[in-house]
């Protein structure tokens, strides 16, 4: 693949603002289709149209065009709008929707962080993103005891997910009841979102006859 500036496309009167957006687009479309570690500064410039010394002197370094991608690309979908009653299932739900973006999507943030996860400098940046753009956010949402651990175990089980669905692939849930699907998985989630234990070791679980100190 050539690497050179399509000279055709680069326009001399690009603002600086200009050419940070086509940096942007560009960046997003290579990582997003090759990973961080395959796609190099000359061939996003040249899919950007502008000069490779542009890309350092706007963003200092690619692992940097990468974190200020990274840092827009997670934030809490509609999915997790509304009251927490019922969120699992809406979540659940959600998840089982269409797994392609329509063409008229920009970017994929999915692809974009399977393609690079697995590069020792993009995903550490990619795990900071996202704790702090979802993790975060929706640890603030569900508040409560341990809403930060409960938020990422919503995270893994949503990560999860995406990851044998669209990435792997799984009969067994394409083929699957999605109403049972949605039941079972919402009731994972909620569980998590809730700051009640049900589980083993619970306070809840403690109120039987032995905890209240009588006989069985």
């Amino acid at each position: 693949m050539s690497t050179s500036v399509d000279k055709s496309r680069r326009s001399p009167r690009l603002s600086a603002a200009e050419s940070r957006a086509r940096i942007l687009a560009a960046a997003r479309r290579g990582f997003t289709r090759a990973g961080y570690d395959t796609v190099g500064v000359r061939e996003i410039a040249a899919d950007a149209g502008v000069d490779p010394a542009m890309l350092p002197r706007l963003f200092g370094s690619k692992e940097a065009l990468f974190a200020e991608i990274a840092n827009r690309a997670f934030s809490l979908e509609p999915a997790f709008e509304g009251p927490l009653e019922g969120l699992g299932a809406r979540v659940a739900r959600h998840l089982l929707g269409p797994i392609e973006k329509p063409p008229s999507a920009e970017f994929d943030e999915f692809a974009f962080l399977l393609r690079s996860v697995g590069s020792p400098v993009a995903a550490p940046i990619l795990s900071r993103a996202l704790h702090a753009h979802f993790v975060g956010p929706l640890s603030e949402r569900i508040s409560g005891a341990d809403a930060e651990l409960r938020a990422a175990l919503v995270t893994a089980y949503v990560l999860g997910f995406a990851v044998l669905r669209a990435a792997l692939g799984s009969p067994v849930i394409d083929d699957g009841d999605p109403e049972l699907i949605v039941a079972r998985l919402g009731n994972a989630i909620q569980e998590c979102l809730s700051e009640t234990r049900t589980g083993p070791g619970s306070s809840r679980a403690a109120t039987g006859p032995k905890a209240r100190g009588r006989s069985p």
